[in-house]
């Protein structure tokens, strides 16, 4: 789930007096271990990347088993969010000829940058589809082809609100310029803030605090910043509650999120009167096993099990397909649901598999 990047830095270690000492020299059997640890090392990001076409490939074959088994087609769309695979497209394509709804393909876009998926926008603005929901499907996506279609849809005069929206996940210098202009033009505050969930850089966060003197609600300020999860974040939450915003504006803000104090935050809303659905969407790209055991809990005590699908969105573990199954494989719907969230913009970084560059 994207959070502000941790930044990593190797440092030399210095002796005492300043100086830095020289080790052994390296043998043949130093650089022979070297080599092997780098190849190691290349081995387990190769298996990772593996890992998410294997993980996608799970979401492409279990949303057309539940095509096949009657799932509403408009869930299917939209929980092909973050996926850009030819077997995506392929079902996109597939639904689109069986009348679905264009919008929630649509919406089920985000995510997904490669050039196919820019292709469909582009024939879909021609097939007239809305263009405020077109700029929407650009949500999570951050490459110079969508920067170029957002400033299109600005001189066709789409709602500043919507192409703002779509910014979400997108922390680059470009996306940050570009919520200023807008900004002086008059899109409404609240949209920025929105705009900014799943961005957690330095820049982003000095736009939150700029937003909350200009009158931003704290709801929507809690809201925008779902998928950050630093220090200055969760304080930043902690002082959105002080000024009232809505505990539930506040749960909801906390998907993408799964650090022990996201966890124990989420706590303390149910024990103050937090509505446990909106904990449960709020749980969305979170794969922690403290995350999915609370799941089963707020089933148990009777939360809406479309919620808790929906809070499941962006989270592909083995643990999670079994829950799937057992909870929503009797449900078509319910398992089509549990690959989006309840927003469709914030698809556009929970539901992120590498397919969004």
């Amino acid at each position: 789930m994207p959070e502000s990047e941790k930044h990593f830095t190797t440092a030399k270690e210095e002796s005492p007096s300043g100086k830095r000492e020289e080790g052994p020299a390296k043998t043949v059997q130093d650089y022979r271990r070297i080599i092997e640890s780098i190849e190691e090392i290349e081995a387990f990001f190769e298996g990772r990347e593996r890992g998410y076409e294997s993980e996608v490939q799970i979401i492409v074959n279990n949303l057309q088993e539940a095509l096949e088994q009657g799932a509403d087609p408009d869930y299917v769309a939209l929980g092909l969010a973050g996926v850009g695979t030819e077997a995506a497209m392929e079902l996109r394509k597939r639904l689109l000829k069986q009348g679905v709804n264009s919008r929630f393909v649509a919406l089920g876009l985000a995510g997904v940058g490669t050039e196919a998926a820019m292709e469909l926008r582009e024939r879909m603005l021609k097939q007239g589809v809305k263009p405020v929901n077109v700029a929407m499907s650009l949500a999570g996506v951050g490459t110079e082809a969508a920067m170029k279609l957002r400033e299109r849809l600005l001189k066709q005069e789409v709602d500043r609100g919507y192409v703002a929206m779509s910014l979400v996940g997108v922390g680059t210098e470009a996306a940050i310029e570009l919520r200023e202009r807008m900004l002086k033009q008059g899109v409404n505050p609240d949209d920025v803030v929105l705009s900014l969930a799943g961005v957690g850089t330095e820049a982003a966060m000095k736009l939150r605090e700029r937003m909350l003197e200009q009158g931003a609600d704290p709801g929507y300020v809690a809201l925008g910043l779902a998928g950050v999860g630093t220090e200055a974040a969760m304080e930043l939450r902690e002082r959105m509650l002080k000024e009232e915003a809505n505990p539930f504006s506040v749960a909801r803000g906390l998907a993408g999120v799964g650090t022990e104090a996201a966890m124990k935050l989420r706590e303390r809303l149910l024990k103050e009167g937090a509505d446990p659905r909106f904990v449960a969407l709020g749980l969305a790209g979170v794969g922690t096993e403290a995350a999915m055991k609370l799941r089963e809990r707020l089933l148990e005590q009777g939360a809406n099990p479309g919620d808790i699908a929906r809070g499941l969105a962006g989270v592909n573990t083995p643990e999670a397909e079994e829950f799937r199954r057992k909870h929503f494989g009797h449900n078509p719907t319910l398992l089509a649901l549990s690959y989006s969230t309840a927003d469709p913009e914030y698809n556009g970084f929970i539901c992120r598999y590498g397919y969004e560059k």
